[in-house]
């Protein structure tokens, strides 16, 4: 599921900021990833300031968040980016989380532990019935002590 600006302001009923310069795509930018930490920010991801406190929204920004989410009032967006303003942020996220799994009509623990590959990964390897290590010299992490490795580096 894409979810954008606009869903994400219905979700939480925020209030939405724009720049002067709005971002390109307004009320329809894309959400890629939810980030909580500033300093994990990439180019496009949106920041999630869950502190009650001054986050530090600037670096966020400055490592090219597309917007954040706050309780700051005062905080306005940079240039084509974006400030959705809400009451609490937690709260805030819970809706958001609570809408996002009302719309893609799954239960946490049923579907999306069932389905989860990577889960099903991890419990074989937990019981040991697969072995997905990557082979090294040919052998598989089972057999790595049984024999030494006869390729060097050049």
């Amino acid at each position: 599921m894409k979810l954008c600006l606009q869903d994400l302001v219905e979700l939480t009923g925020g209030e939405l900021k724009l720049a002067v310069m709005p971002p390109l795509a307004g009320e329809l930018t894309p959400i890629e990833r939810i980030m909580l930490r500033p300093d994990s920010i990439e180019s496009g991801d949106l920041f999630w300031c869950l502190a009650a406190q001054r986050c530090d929204i600037e670096l966020a920004f400055l490592r090219g968040a597309a917007g954040v989410v706050c309780s700051n009032w005062t905080v306005e967006p940079w240039p084509g980016r974006f400030v959705l303003v809400v009451d609490d942020t937690i709260a805030a996220l819970e809706q958001a989380v609570e809408g996002l799994s009302e719309q893609l009509n799954f239960s946490a623990e049923e579907e999306f532990c069932d389905n989860a590959p990577e889960l099903k990964d991890l419990q074989l390897c937990a019981a040991h019935v697969a072995d997905i290590s990557p082979p090294i010299c040919g052998l598989s992490v089972r057999d790595r002590s049984a024999k030494s490795c006869q390729r060097h580096a050049a």
